[in-house]
């Protein structure tokens, strides 16, 4: 039995040796900030293999395949986990960017297409240059209006009941002292002993029921320049024509009110 036990062992690790020298590298987010795109092919290989293979993020997660954490799409589902109903949240715009794609995800309670809508979005928010290279400078995040911003925000916390969204984020960050490591593990975003930071989708819980904080997902795999411009804009800044912390009514009746004026 010992040594059925361990040409198990051999073959398992013989695989998993095998796996890692076909998929030598992970693919790193289209998002991060200062790399080149990415290609979307994959070796013939590493496409063939398991979603576990395939890091996260490219600009649409979803076409990794796989079964990620994720409860019923259903808009039962999704009004039982977010009372407060996604569909009266104004989809305010300065730049022109239709937003209702990202309403009709989340009120569907498809979180992981919601999140890849919101990562496509926001490449479109940065501007041309964003759309062309398929990703986002850190530094383009401040030219974001406001507006825009705290649309895809106001859905995201409508959905989830105030418990997703970058404001809510951005409280939990300024809760943490702004120290990352201390905010990543509050929002569930690293494992272990030793706060490994997730980087495969299969690990991100895509459901209403998952973490405070837990979405959206922005890259931080290569540092927290992106992330942070983001938490540091203004249209989540108390006092500063922001609206972290406001309800979802107060904010909506800012955003009708003066849209323009962020």
């Amino acid at each position: 039995m010992a040594a059925s036990l361990g040409a198990q062992q051999l073959t398992r690790s013989g695989a998993a040796h095998q796996r890692q020298r076909t998929c030598l590298r992970p693919v790193p987010r289209v998002l991060v900030p200062g790399r080149a795109l990415v290609q979307h092919h994959l070796q013939s290989a590493c496409a063939a293999s398991k979603l576990e293979d395939v890091p996260l993020f490219s600009d649409s997660s979803s076409l990794l395949g796989g079964a990620p954490k994720t409860s019923s799409t259903s808009a039962a589902a999704a009004q039982k986990a977010g009372p407060t109903k996604v569909e009266d949240v104004p989809l305010n715009s300065e730049l022109g960017l239709d937003y209702s794609t990202l309403r009709d995800y989340l009120a569907a309670g498809d979180v992981r297409k919601a999140d890849d809508e919101t990562r496509a979005m926001l490449i479109k928010m940065a501007g041309t240059g964003a759309v062309q290279r398929g990703w986002v400078y850190f530094t383009e995040i401040p030219s974001i209006p406001a507006a825009d911003l705290q649309t895809v925000d106001q859905l995201w916390r409508a959905a989830s009941g105030n418990r997703f969204g970058y404001s809510v984020q951005k409280e939990m960050w300024v809760q943490a002292g702004k120290r990352w490591p201390k905010f990543f593990k509050a929002i569930n975003w690293v494992q272990g002993e030793n706060n490994v930071y997730l980087k495969w989708p299969a690990e991100f819980i895509y459901t209403y029921e998952a973490p405070k904080g837990h979405m959206p997902l922005t890259n931080a795999l290569r540092g927290t320049q992106l992330f942070q411009a983001i938490m540091e804009h203004p249209a989540f800044a108390k006092g500063v024509g922001g609206t972290a912390g406001m309800s979802i009514d107060e904010r909506s009746k800012l955003s009708g009110k003066d849209t323009l004026k962020f």
